[in-house]
């Protein structure tokens, strides 16, 4: 009698884990499915002016199935774009938020009659722009040729500098195709070779900081100068 009791027990046990499975289950289809939670406004926390098209596809899916996954169009319309995020405001509503990355610099191509102004971004995208918008650095490029790891030692130069405390819209650089040479104030900084400024960029830094050179610093390696200051 015992064990007819105890195997009563487990059967309904099992019975009411099934019976709450089910309902489990049909109570999530109920709300995916639902009308109540399908997209109707998209919200943004930026101004930029970014290309959202690939966005549109999203009015009228539920808002449960959005993810990450969902803004692929978007990181491909916008290699600016470093992180997107999303907050479910439910039942129908996403604010999307953006993380950009870096504006490092502008450069100046001027090996031809009409100068080519390009914005240059921290994970090497550059794009072409008709006027200086940020209080950022700018690069002339007056000689050519300029190697392929050219934008790449810039952003390297840059990002170092971020260590250091000084002007960034009063710094700028000029390349003649031999070398690279930095303007601040009235210091002249001889860089040479579009070569290792991440090393470089620690011992400019350092100058730039503090502001003293009334003259011309010329490096002879990535780590050593010879001043001629007053």
């Amino acid at each position: 009698m015992k064990d007819y009791n105890e195997s009563q027990t487990r059967t309904f046990k099992t019975f009411l884990v099934f019976t709450m499975s089910c309902l489990s289950i049909l109570l999530i289809l109920m709300t995916v499915t639902s009308q109540t939670y399908r997209i109707s406004e998209i919200a943004y926390n930026f101004s930029d002016d970014f290309e959202l098209k690939s966005l549109e596809q999203l009015y009228g899916k539920s808002i449960w199935m959005v993810d990450e996954n969902s803004f692929e169009g978007v990181y491909t319309d916008n290699p600016d774009i470093k992180k997107l995020s999303i907050t479910k405001d439910l039942p129908s509503r996403l604010l999307i938020t953006v993380e950009v990355y870096e504006k490092m610099a502008y450069l100046y191509d001027q090996r031809s009659s009409i100068t080519n102004i390009k914005l240059l971004h921290e994970n090497n995208y550059s794009i072409s722009v008709k006027e200086v918008e940020f209080p950022i650095s700018i690069v002339q490029i007056l000689n050519g040729p300029v190697g392929e790891g050219f934008n790449g030692e810039i952003i390297s130069l840059f990002k170092t500098l971020e260590k250091y405390e000084y002007s960034k819209k009063d710094l700028t650089l000029e390349y003649d195709g031999k070398g690279l040479v930095a303007f601040y104030n009235k210091g002249t900084y001889e860089l040479g070779d579009a070569i290792d400024l991440g090393k470089k960029g620690s011992v400019l830094g350092t100058y730039l900081k503090r502001d003293f050179c009334n003259g011309t610093v010329r490096f002879i390696s990535s780590d050593s100068t010879v001043e001629n200051c007053t």
